[in-house]
């Protein structure tokens, strides 16, 4: 019996598929000139009409491809895109102002450094200390800081300088931070508003299908509405991940000059002898 079985399936498969060819030849057979007649006059009519009706359907996406400009989202994008504007605007002239003033020459100008290596080597907290306050740089308050830890007659305590001059570099290190860190706010804040945009296009839409317009009307609306939603979520997305770029690059920049700005001091401190007394030295 279990060998009969695949003959006996392909036996009804045959039937089954010279059953059906039967009915779809008598069909054909009664339909035919109907359909022949018909296909004609179709072939006949959409030959003409089919160049003609394509044609408006290609200018219709090339017309959609060249008016998808920057000036054409924005101005679709609604009022939230003016916010994502300045977001960007804001981003970029954060990013210029810390170029420009996160830079060696500022936090720790080269002749600054020569010159209190040279005072720290001979013991001069006097020039020293006149050095730091002519000075008004991060590594000048540092310096400072560890001046300010010098009994006047007695030798001095290199792990009292270091701390102070570690507590306070800690302190420039946190203020520098904390500027850099409205770069990262608005890399924050614009994904959001793109968000804000995507929820105020997805209220004007359905609010045009429950409102009584006609169906044009709410078909307009609806579109108009999802299309804002779409350009504020890409405007958002496209200043959140630029400021973010640059803070990551701000970043690595930072770290670099926090580094080289500790090594730069360390090195002054490395030059004072530390069983010297400080004599004829006052901190005020």
């Amino acid at each position: 019996m279990n060998k009969k079985l695949p003959v006996l399936l392909t036996l009804a498969i045959i039937i089954f598929l010279a059953a059906r060819g039967l009915v779809a030849q008598a069909d054909d057979a009664g339909e035919g000139p109907a359909i022949t007649q018909s296909t004609e006059q179709i072939q006949g009519g959409t030959a003409q009409a089919a160049v003609p009706a394509t044609q408006p359907q290609i200018a219709s996406a090339d017309y959609e491809a060249s008016t998808m400009t920057l000036a054409a989202i924005f101005r679709k994008g609604g009022w939230i895109m003016y916010v994502i504007a300045a977001l960007s605007f804001l981003s970029i002239a954060l990013a210029i102002f810390y170029f420009l003033t996160m830079r060696s020459s500022l936090l720790f100008p080269r002749n600054f450094i020569l010159e209190a290596q040279d005072a720290a080597e001979g013991n001069d907290f006097e020039t020293l200390k006149s050095l730091c306050d002519s000075s008004q740089t991060p590594a000048a308050r540092i310096i400072a800081a560890a001046l300010g830890q010098i009994v006047p007659g007695k030798p001095l305590n290199y792990d009292r300088l270091r701390s102070a001059m570690e507590d306070e570099g800690g302190r420039q290190a946190s203020f520098l931070w904390q500027r850099l860190q409205y770069l990262m706010d608005v890399a924050v804040i614009s994904p959001m508003v793109g968000l804000l945009g995507t929820v105020w296009g997805m209220m004007i839409s359905f609010g045009g299908i429950e409102n009584g317009a006609e169906f044009a009307k709410k078909a307009e609306t609806l579109a108009s509405g999802i299309s804002q939603a779409m350009y504020t979520t890409f405007g958002g997305l496209i200043v959140g991940i630029f400021a973010m770029a640059l803070y990551d690059i701000l970043r690595g920049h930072l770290n670099r000059l926090v580094s080289s700005m500790e090594s730069a001091c360390g090195s002054v401190l490395a030059r004072l002898d530390m069983e010297k007394p400080a004599d004829g030295f006052t901190k005020d």
